[in-house]
């Protein structure tokens, strides 16, 4: 069941890397504009925003997203290295680095609207099912 739930994380994990990967790609290389805009702006509102407003918003995001990305790698190194070798301190710094994670992401969200709530709601049980079965496998004994 560790095995089973350090899976479910290393998922968390990936889809969180490559989401920021796309969106930093995309801002980055491309010269586009935050997916966030889109999402929560009309066209017509998106025409009549100062550049400076679309600037500080492209830079959140990609200092947000390049955060995501490295916070994503320092995961899975400790569910790779700490989890699956069954060290309580990974899973006790598991719990609270993407718990907080998914906390912020749901409160971030509530502000435009829960524009993004359908990865947060993914990300969100994937968190709690690998969380879950991990803390089963090492507190009840199943370490398999």
């Amino acid at each position: 069941m560790l095995k089973a739930g350090s899976t479910v994380l290393s998922i968390w994990s990936g889809i969180n890397f490559l989401l920021a990967a796309l969106i930093l790609t995309t801002l980055v290389v491309f010269k586009a504009d935050s997916p966030l805009l889109v999402m929560v702006f009309e066209k017509s509102e998106i025409a009549a925003l100062d550049a400076r407003v679309i600037a500080s918003l492209n830079t959140l995001t990609i200092l947000y997203n390049s955060c995501s990305m490295m916070v994503s790698v320092l995961v899975w190194t400790v569910i790779r290295q700490g989890l699956l070798a069954g060290d309580k301190r990974a899973f006790w710094l598991l719990l609270g680095v993407i718990g907080f994670v998914e906390v912020m992401a749901f409160i971030a969200s509530a502000h435009v609207g829960h524009a993004r709530w359908q990865v947060n709601v993914v990300q969100s049980v994937l968190y709690l099912v690998g969380m879950g079965l991990s803390g089963f496998a090492m507190f009840m004994g199943d370490m398999k």
